[in-house]
C-alpha cells in the first residue's frame, strides 16, 4: 500500500559528527475543521489503550488439522534478517513447534541480502522440501521468480507476519499469515497522546523497505488525526539493512532538528536496540524523549522494566510465540492442501504496570499474554498444550 503524499522533505542538520538525516514534516490535522477537544481526544485514545491491556483471546483460524499426516515433512524457513531479534525469535519458536509436531525444520540464516535469500530459495527447491516460509518481513515480490519456480516444483511458499490484512497480495504466494500492523500504529500514537496529555511532538521512524511499515505509519496518523489533530509529527526513514550503520545518526539528527520533541515511535521495536535508544542518550534527552513501539521482542520488553520512565515506556506486544504458531498453522494447512487459515495475531499493550508478567527483566517469548493462544492452537492441531 502506498502512503499518502503529504510529506515535505527537509534536511535535519546540526549533527556534530557531520551525518545528515532526511526528515519529513507531516501535517496531521485533517483538511476539514476538527472539533474534538483535547480532553475528548485524550479520553478516546485512553479507551483504545485500555481495550488492549488485558490478555488477548484466541480465534480459531479454521478447521482442525490432522498433524499426524505431516510427520516427516520438511519446512524450509527463510527469515527476513537473522540479526533482527524479533525475526530470529519467531523463527526459533516456529522451529521448536514444528519439531514438537514431528516436522523437520530447516533454518536459512541471512542478513537480508537479496542474493542470500535467492540462494536460500534455490536450495529449498533443490532439496525438494515440502513448504517454504518467508518469516517476518520479506516482500515476496523480491523473490517472485524463485517462488514461482518453487510452485512449479510443487513447493508452496507462505508469508508470515509481513503485511496487514488489506495490503496487496501475490497469487504465487500460497498463504499470508497477516499481522496487526495498522492497529499497532494506532496504539502507539494513542499512547503518545495520553502520555503527553495531548501535547505530543512525535518523530515517526519508518522502515519503508518493509511493506508493513506503511501500514504501521498509516495507523499512527489515523489515530493522531482522530484524537490529537494539533499534535506535531515529523518522520525519518531507515531501512533494515541500514539500521546498524545509519539509524542512530539519523534519529539523533532529527532530535537536534526538532525542538520540543517528546516522543519517538519506531515502527518496529528492534529499531530501539539498533539505535533509537542510543540516539536519545547521545542527544542528552533521556527523561525528556520517550519511546513507544511495536513487536513484543523479548529483549526490548526487558528495557521497559529497566527504564520505563527514562526511554522506552510501552511496546505493543505481538506475542512472538503466537506469530510463530500462526505461521506454522498456515504452513500445515497448505501442505495438507486445505484452505489458508484466517490467522489472527493478537496484541497486548505492555507497559511498566504489567511488564513483569512477561518474565522481564528476562522476558520470555509467549509469556505475558495468557495461554489462550497455546491452548487454542494445541486444540486445533489435536495435541496437548504441554507437548508444544
Amino acid at each position: 500500500m502506498s502512503m499518502k503524499n503529504r510529506v515535505r522533505k527537509i534536511v535535519a542538520a546540526g549533527m556534530s559528527i557531520g551525518l545528515i538525516g532526511l526528515m519529513s514534516s507531516i501535517v496531521v490535522p485533517s483538511s476539514g475543521a476538527t472539533t474534538i477537544s483535547k480532553a475528548a481526544g485524550i479520553a478516546q485514545a485512553r479507551a483504545l489503550i485500555t481495550k488492549y491491556l488485558a490478555n488477548p483471546g484466541f480465534v480459531s483460524p479454521g478447521p482442525s488439522i490432522n498433524v499426524k499426516k505431516l510427520k516427516g515433512k520438511t519446512i524450509f524457513s527463510i527469515p527476513a534478517n537473522s540479526s533482527v531479534p524479533f525475526v530470529e525469535t519467531v523463527d526459533q519458536v516456529m522451529g521448536s513447534y514444528a519439531k514438537a509436531l514431528g516436522l523437520k525444520y530447516i533454518d536459512y540464516p541471512n542478513q537480508q541480502a537479496q542474493s542470500q535469500q535467492v540462494a536460500g530459495m534455490n536450495q529449498a527447491i533443490a532439496d525438494k522440501v515440502n513448504a517454504i516460509d518467508l518469516v517476518g518481513g520479506i516482500d515476496p515480490a523480491t523473490l517472485a521468480p524463485q517462488i514461482s519456480a518453487a510452485k512449479a516444483a510443487g513447493i508452496p511458499t507462505v508469508d508470515t507476519g509481513e503485511r496487514n490484512v488489506g495490503q496487496p497480495t501475490a497469487a504465487y504466494v500460497a498463504a499470508y499469515a497477516y499481522a496487526p500492523f495498522y492497529l499497532s500504529g494506532e496504539l502507539m500514537a494513542a499512547w503518545a497522546v495520553v502520555q503527553t496529555k495531548g501535547n505530543a511532538n512525535i518523530l515517526e521512524v519508518t522502515s519503508n523497505a518493509d511493506v508493513s511499515s506503511a501500514s504501521v505509519q498509516q495507523g499512527m496518523n489515523h489515530e493522531l488525526k482522530a484524537t490529537c489533530p494539533t499534535c506535531k509529527v515529523s518522520s525519518v526513514n531507515v531501512n533494515p539493512v541500514d539500521w546498524a550503520t545509519q539509524l542512530q545518526s539519523t534519529v539523533q539528527g532529527a532530535i537536534t532538528g526538532t525542538p520540543g520533541l517528546n516522543y519517538i515511535l519506531p515502527v518496529f521495536d528492534s529499531m530501539a536496540i539498533f539505535g533509537v535508544d542510543s540516539a536519545i542518550t547521545a542527544a542528552g534527552q533521556v527523561g525528556k524523549i520517550h519511546v513507544a513501539s511495536f513487536n513484543g521482542t523479548p529483549s526490548v520488553i526487558d528495557l521497559i522494566s529497566k527504564s520505563a520512565s527514562d526511554i522506552i515506556s510501552m511496546d505493543v506486544g505481538e506475542n512472538t510465540s503466537d506469530v510463530a504458531a500462526a505461521g506454522l498453522d498456515d504452513l500445515m494447512r497448505i501442505m495438507l492442501k486445505m484452505k489458508p487459515g484466517n490467522e489472527v495475531m493478537n496484541t497486548r499493550v505492555i507497559d511498566a504496570a504489567n511488564v513483569n508478567l512477561t518474565g522481564a527483566p528476562k522476558a520470555v517469548s509467549g509469556r505475558g499474554y495468557g495461554n489462550s493462544y497455546s491452548v487454542g492452537y494445541a486444540k486445533t492441531w489435536g495435541v496437548s498444550p504441554g507437548s508444544l
